[in-house]
């Protein structure tokens, strides 16, 4: 079976993940995890090791990040979660992240502020075909439109590989009968 997508925003905006943006990703098939955004919260301090900063305590934020990977797996489905703080994320603590989603087909989505770079931390975890450049400033139904369409492109690029193999077995098993 082949790998479910989780399009993963790393930021640095912010996007409100609302009933509305929930309904239009789950129109194409991407749904998000149950989590609430204190969880998110959480699970960008542990990652970014950054709970002294916020004044919370290490016992607090731990397994936070190990939560929303379980409940993205537990989806089955491909999947969308926003994290706008791993766009900070140090290479190790990216690394420490991407482990959490072996498995996954991760997709980063960054919406970058005008000639700002990439996060390089994160851009070299992944293909370069995986990482998408979001203008930014959308409202949340704009974002929610910009990542069904990247969504969808992906799926059509699914389903033309899927084709193309089926294309060649076909033609090796009329070569076989032929034979």
């Amino acid at each position: 079976m082949a790998k479910h997508l989780l399009f993963l925003h790393i930021g640095p905006e912010v996007v409100e993940v609302d009933a509305e943006v929930r309904e239009r990703l789950a129109a194409v098939g991407v749904r998000t995890p149950d989590v609430t955004q204190d969880d998110l919260h959480r699970a960008d301090l542990e990652i970014r090791r950054a709970h002294k900063a916020a004044g919370v305590r290490r016992k607090d934020v731990e397994g936070a990040w190990a939560k929303i990977c379980r409940r993205t797996f537990k989806l089955r489905s491909d999947t969308f979660a926003s994290m706008p703080g791993f766009v900070d994320a140090a290479p190790e603590q990216a690394a420490l992240a991407m482990d959490g989603l072996a498995g996954l087909k991760v997709h980063l989505v960054v919406t970058p502020a005008a000639h700002a770079q990439l996060p390089v931390a994160w851009t070299r975890m992944v293909k370069p075909a995986r990482v998408h450049a979001v203008e930014p400033g959308l409202t949340s139904a704009g974002f929610a439109d910009e990542l069904a369409r990247i969504a969808l492109s992906e799926e059509r690029s699914r389903l033309d590989k899927a084709l193309l193999k089926r294309a060649l077995r076909r033609k090796q098993v009329e070569k076989e009968l032929a034979a």
